[in-house]
């Protein structure tokens, strides 16, 4: 995984903080921006690293972040936004890094024998998109308990995550992530409707 204090968004940010953007510019910075949620949020759920390990880039990050921040000058162009969006981001994901060192018990999992998945996701999709199914499956209500009550989020992303052996830890700070994409807020479920779409036309 690339350092994100190298990033692509933080690179444009630092040539473009300060001056009016083109339209195409414009949206590489938008799709940069939501490059740099993902892989923040990948950083912190699918990482190998130490908790202190973590911190520690974190903290290399929110400088850099902050750094950007003191030299503004245009304090409503949409690159400061962007800028304050993904240093809140940050500044949150190092509570949650932080919460886990100071809690470790809140983060250990309870051991429990479940029989294991055979089934997996394929190379090109991302837990990100079983995250973006999950919610939308949520917030419809399409998926219910036994009882006919709703199911809570958490309950839904355990159970699909389990299905498709993925790992996706804090499944509201992922949704909150995931609903506040500028771009490709649908990019999963398009994939889907997509592929339905041409199937249904053969």
């Amino acid at each position: 995984m690339e350092n994100l204090d190298k990033s692509q968004f933080i690179v444009l940010l630092e040539t473009s903080l300060n001056r009016r953007l083109l339209s195409p510019e414009q949206k590489t910075l938008d799709a940069a921006y939501e490059d740099y949620i993902d892989l923040l949020h990948g950083l912190t759920v699918q990482s190998c690293k130490s908790s202190l390990d973590l911190l520690h880039e974190l903290a290399r990050l929110q400088s850099c972040l902050m750094r950007l921040q003191e030299r503004i000058v245009e304090k409503e162009s949409p690159q400061v936004l962007l800028l304050k969006s993904a240093l809140l981001l940050t500044n949150f994901e190092i509570r949650l890094v932080f919460t886990r060192v100071r809690y470790p018990s809140i983060a250990a999992p309870v051991s429990v024998e479940v029989p294991k998945s055979p089934l997996f996701l394929s190379e090109q999709f991302t837990p990100t998109d079983i995250m973006e199914l999950a919610t939308a499956l949520q917030l419809s209500g399409a998926i219910r308990h036994i009882d006919g009550t709703r199911i809570d989020l958490a309950t839904l992303v355990d159970v699909l995550s389990g299905t498709f052996n993925v790992r996706i830890n804090n499944p509201e700070q992922c949704r909150h992530t995931l609903i506040n994409r500028k771009l490709r807020l649908t990019h999963f479920l398009d994939i889907l409707r997509n592929n339905l779409i041409a199937y249904s036309q053969r």
